[in-house]
């Protein structure tokens, strides 16, 4: 890892009110102070190496080696104690615009400063003991965040619950090891464990590593939102269902079938999860080629859905494209939607669902009159949120949300299965420690602690360059 010193821009590019610039390594300060003259009240500092850590100063920013040449005023702060990173830092308080940090920046580099790497802020905090890979994890999906109950599982990840959990469970581990190190050293000077104690404490590790695993799923919900696809042929009340939920007009409504030919996705919160709500195309045959692009990908968004919002029109009969749709939806997370039901009904929902051959899932009415307002959307939230269970989930719990935790925590399970099985066998200690050792360092993994060069570089590579 590189250890000059780094800077960019930690606000994005855009005109706004402020624009933050970050300098951090060994020479941050002295490079901040080539491009930085004090006004005049705090005239008594001569320099930044002289500033008080964790005070904005006002500064003139000028360019390298001309005071006169005044790019912007702004305010600065010295970090040479307890900085994000863990190296001496200066963070450039600027006016926001397209030129004002983007010349700061360039002044910064002409006078010694490196452009950072995407993530490298992060990644030299982790480096420095500042935190670890789940916090840093954390830290990215608050940037990210796109729920409330997302933003609180981020949040908890990155001031370290999730650390702490992880490192509990090591600590578990740690006892055990060590003691079957004592008995080998000393074997007549420590008393060894018995079997059901050992075999015990094993266990508690085991539903601990099980619980951290079962919130995999609910981990993902909250990262990534409930992939949601509303899928039907032409004309049925699509893009209606779509505008109901979204509360406002996004998609196109009218008369004309095949209005929606390519994929519309928006975001709307429900019960503090993200619904990723996508509005397809409606699925027919179709020669034209730019609606067959459509249906193509409507698809595809179907099979891959964490839910699938049917769309039916309850007024007329049954066609084969919604036949077709419905096999599409086999074995699939769906519900139906029974849409202009305020229209005499030609089904009722029992005969809805065999007509489609779906005897399983539940139907929720809609209808769109003239006002357009589609009714049964709150009774259609309703079931989402019971059907995905988002009433159970905590705001004070913390929930992994990446394959590589679930893949370290299933490497720590099965280990902790054989010791287990190696255990209740009468397999001595000693050679119990193997499996032992794979469990702490699978836990390790998720922490960071004994994590390989390239899965640090795959978690710093989300990151954007000012992080």
């Amino acid at each position: 890892m590189k250890n000059d010193t780094i800077a960019a821009i930690a606000t994005p590019i855009g005109v706004g009110g402020i624009a933050v610039l970050r300098v951090s390594g060994e020479n941050a300060i002295e490079i901040a102070q080539k491009i930085t003259k004090l006004h005049n009240k705090d005239a008594g500092l001569h320099n930044l190496h002289n500033a008080e850590s964790h005070k904005l100063m006002l500064t003139l920013i000028h360019q390298p080696n001309d005071e006169n040449d005044i790019i912007d005023e702004a305010l600065v702060a010295v970090f040479t104690k307890s900085s994000y990173t863990g190296e001496p830092t200066v963070e450039i308080n600027c006016h926001g615009g397209y030129m004002a940090a983007s010349t700061i920046l360039s002044a910064l580099i002409e006078s010694g400063a490196r452009l950072a790497e995407p993530g490298e802020f992060t990644r030299r905090a982790f480096i420095n003991g500042n935190i670890d890979l789940t916090r840093a994890e954390g830290i990215i999906d608050i940037i990210h965040a796109s729920s409330e109950l997302g933003l609180k599982n981020a949040t908890n990840s990155a001031i370290g619950r999730l650390h702490e959990r992880i490192n509990a469970i090591r600590a578990e581990g740690l006892l055990l090891a060590a003691h079957i190190a004592a008995i080998a050293d000393f074997p007549e000077e420590i008393e060894e464990m018995e079997d059901m104690e050992f075999i015990s404490a094993v266990k508690n590790i085991q539903i601990s590593i099980k619980d951290l695993q079962d919130g995999f799923k609910t981990g993902k919900m909250l990262r990534d939102g409930i992939g949601t696809v509303i899928a039907g042929k032409p004309n049925v009340g699509k893009s209606s269902l779509l505008n109901a939920l979204l509360r406002e007009e996004r998609a196109i409504v009218t008369n004309v079938a095949g209005t929606t030919r390519d994929t519309i996705e928006e975001y709307v919160n429900l019960r503090g999860v993200s619904l990723r709500l996508i509005d397809t195309a409606g699925i027919r045959q179709s020669i034209d080629a730019v609606e067959k692009l459509g249906i193509e990908r409507t698809i595809s968004n179907v099979e891959t859905a964490d839910l699938v919002l049917f769309v039916v029109d309850v007024s007329a009969e049954i066609t084969t494209e919604d036949l077709s749709i419905a096999r599409l939806c086999g074995g699939k997370n769906v519900i139906l939607i029974a849409n202009k039901s305020d229209l005499p009904a030609r089904y009722n929902h029992t005969e809805l669902r065999a007509a489609l051959d779906l005897p399983d899932v539940e139907v929720v009415s809609t209808s769109t009159p003239s006002n357009g307002e589609v009714s049964g959307v709150p009774e259609l939230e309703s079931i989402i949120a019971e059907k995905f269970k988002l009433g159970e989930i905590s705001g004070e719990n913390v929930y992994i949300f990446r394959e590589r935790h679930r893949e370290a925590l299933l490497r720590a399970g099965l280990a902790v299965e054989r010791l287990i099985e190696g255990a209740e066998s009468g397999v001595p200690r000693d050679l119990l420690s193997v499996d032992l050792e794979e469990v702490l360092t699978s836990l390790g993994e998720i922490v960071g602690t004994t994590v390989q060069e390239e899965i640090i570089d795959e978690v710093f590579a989300n990151f954007c360059v000012g992080k």
